[in-house]
Parts: structure tokens; C-alpha cells; sequence
């Protein structure tokens, strides 16, 4: 099972809890549930969408690729519903956990070492590229409606993001006319950090430390 099964799966939950009966009252009892992992009252207050939902448990790391108990707590709430389940429960038993080389955060210089000798450096082209399309996926997928702000982080004239929008109409294909231009023109040393940080410069750091885990995954 890659990234794309498991947005395929979180997509699914999505769909098949739009179509239940009642659905604000459920998307109000699984708040109570998943509340200590909300951890804000505000946040808990402004969550209005099973899709906001799973964002913010996506950002509390309760919910990722390699943990989708969250999905399944979904699934076993929603009546009348034994296929999303059941896709949850082979998504489990095929699913590769990602592993990550460990590495002391403490020390921010080696950090950034690392990340720069795994991307690019000391592995077999295949490893890097595989690497890097895994890296371009992950943003095109999940930044949503930060894609300008994303754009305009990585220097994008606002002509092209005008251009892009017009000619675009999913946030996907907007992001990815985005790295398409970014990568065309970005240094091929310092691409990827300077994608994370201008994806924190975005407020979109959970997705700069997704990319940084996925810049030293062993695939």
C-alpha cells in the first residue's frame, strides 16, 4: 500500500460519511471522541467537516499513513457501512509501515545534513527519484487551499499564479502547474529545503515535517 491508498482511503471515509443521514450530529460525536487529540478549544469549535477533522488529527499525528485506527473509529460509526470498513482492515493487513532513519532533532546543522545527503546525495538515482516524486505527491495532495500561498513562498511571479488559477480548476492541478514551474527554475542542492521552508513560511509546517520524514524514509 503507497500515499495514494491512503488518501484514496481517507477520501472514501470522506464520501461515505457525506452520504449518511445526520451527518452533523456524528461529525459532533466523533469531536467528543477524537477531543484530548484535538487539543484547542477553538480548533474544536471551527471544526465543521469530517475532512477538517481528519487535518487536524492528520496534524496531532494521530492519523498518518502507517496509523489509521482514527479511520476505522470513523468507519464503526457510520451505520448501515461494512465496505469502508472492510477496506480499512485490508489497508492494515497490507500496508508496509514507513520507516524512518532516526536522527537528533537537537542539533538543527546535522538535521539539515541529513535531510540534504538523503535526498540528493548517497543514494542510487532510482532511490532519489523515487524520493522526490513521493515528496512532489505529498504536496500536491494535501496543500490545498495554500497553493498561492505556497507559490508566492517559492517566488512565483503573480502573473503565472493568475495564469495558474485561471487555466486550473482542482487545488491538485493548481499545485502541481506550481512545482512544475518551481522545479523547473530551483537549485538542485537546496530544492528541498527551500520547499520547506517555504512551506512553513505558507503556515503549512505539518506539511514541511511530512516531507522531512519522507526526505530520510528508506523506500
Amino acid at each position: 500500500m503507497t500515499l495514494k491508498d491512503y488518501n484514496k482511503l481517507k477520501q472514501e471515509a470522506i464520501l461515505t460519511f457525506g452520504r449518511c443521514h445526520r451527518h452533523s450530529q456524528l461529525l459532533s460525536s466523533l469531536k467528543e471522541i477524537f477531543r484530548n487529540d484535538i487539543n484547542s478549544p477553538r480548533r474544536y469549535e471551527q471544526l465543521t467537516t469530517i475532512g477538517e477533522l481528519l487535518k487536524i488529527l492528520e496534524i496531532r499525528d494521530v492519523l498518518s499513513e502507517n496509523n489509521v485506527e482514527p479511520l476505522k473509529q470513523i468507519a464503526i460509526h457510520i451505520p448501515n457501512n461494512k465496505e469502508l470498513l472492510q477496506n480499512i482492515n485490508e489497508y492494515e493487513l497490507t500496508h508496509t509501515p514507513v520507516e524512518y532513519i532516526n536522527f537528533n532533532e537537537s542539533t538543527p546543522n546535522a538535521v539539515q545534513n541529513k535531510i540534504v545527503e538523503c535526498v540528493g546525495h548517497n543514494d542510487t538515482n532510482e532511490v532519489i527519484d523515487k524520493r522526490k516524486q513521493r515528496i512532489i505527491e505529498e504536496v500536491t495532495e494535501n496543500i490545498g487551499t495554500f497553493w498561492r500561498d505556497l507559490a508566492r513562498s517559492l517566488g512565483i511571479k503573480e502573473r503565472d499564479i493568475e495564469e495558474i488559477n485561471k487555466n486550473q480548476k482542482l487545488t491538485d492541478s493548481k499545485a502541481t502547474d506550481v512545482m512544475n514551474l518551481y522545479l523547473k527554475k530551483a537549485d538542485k542542492q537546496t530544492w528541498f529545503l527551500d520547499l520547506c521552508e517555504a512551506l512553513e513560511s505558507s503556515r503549512r509546517k505539518d506539511l514541511a515535517n511530512k516531507l522531512k520524514k519522507i526526505s530520510v524514509m528508506n523506500i
